[in-house]
């Protein structure tokens, strides 16, 4: 685990990632969200949703008014974090807030440490 992490194939397809420490440590904001988790990095490039309490944000990391939910993740811990064969990648925290973010078509929507969603392209589902 070098890079504070280990990769699980699911059966699906998909990969799950273990982190060697899943409480938030902190959160940064700029071009992208970036969440740290101990030694990994969890970058969002692109607009993604967020569930909380059974209500849905749509957020988008270049709208920095408008991630307040995001926010509000911190202080948490991370339950359960995986990517679906087509690399849309699920966070699960422990008070039940799940994040989602798909491919995106031109750009990198999400990075674990060093392993990333390459852009969708137009024949690849999401």
């Amino acid at each position: 685990m070098g890079e504070g992490f280990l990769i699980r194939e699911l059966p699906d397809g998909g990969s799950e990632f273990v982190l060697d420490e899943p409480a938030l440590s902190y959160l940064r904001i700029d071009h992208r969200s970036k969440l740290q988790f101990g030694a990994t990095e969890l970058a969002i490039g692109t607009p993604f949703t967020l569930e909380v309490n059974g209500l849905t944000h749509r957020l988008d990391p270049q709208r920095w008014d408008g991630l307040g939910p995001l926010v509000a993740l911190f202080p948490g811990t991370l339950r359960w974090l995986w990517t679906s064969p087509h690399g849309r990648l699920t966070a699960v925290f422990k008070n039940g807030a799940t994040m989602t973010v798909v491919p995106d078509p031109v750009s990198r929507a999400w990075s674990v440490g060093s392993v990333s969603c390459l852009p969708a392209g137009p024949d690849r589902p999401a």
